[in-house]
């Protein structure tokens, strides 16, 4: 057996490999993005209801106050929770922006 057999007798394994490491480079590059991404709307969904809960404690804080013609120390707590909940939403959406934007 000749050098150049032994080097044709490799050459068909030797270019599965090669593609088959560039589709498998690519495929794991793809399956890290999904994941970026999945990890990032399950944080949205956090913040969401996060703030959706900042919401009904305002809504239920007011109720409170206008049923008792005063307010009870509720709705500063339900205005603290809101902005708080605002603030790490929109830090969110200013991480996501920037990620967007590289």
């Amino acid at each position: 057996m000749t050098i150049d057999t032994l080097f044709v007798a490799l050459l068909p394994s030797l270019c599965v490999s090669i593609v088959m490491a560039l589709f498998n480079r690519r495929q794991t590059k793809r399956d890290k993005e999904t994941d970026e991404r999945a990890e990032a709307r399950k944080r949205e969904s956090l913040l969401a209801l996060e703030m959706q809960m900042a919401t009904a404690k305002m809504s239920y804080a007011v109720a409170m106050a206008l049923k008792r013609g005063h307010a009870n120390g509720e709705v500063e707590e339900a205005v603290d929770a809101y902005e708080e909940a605002r603030k790490k939403y929109l830090a969110f959406l200013n991480e996501q922006a920037a990620d967007h934007l590289n």
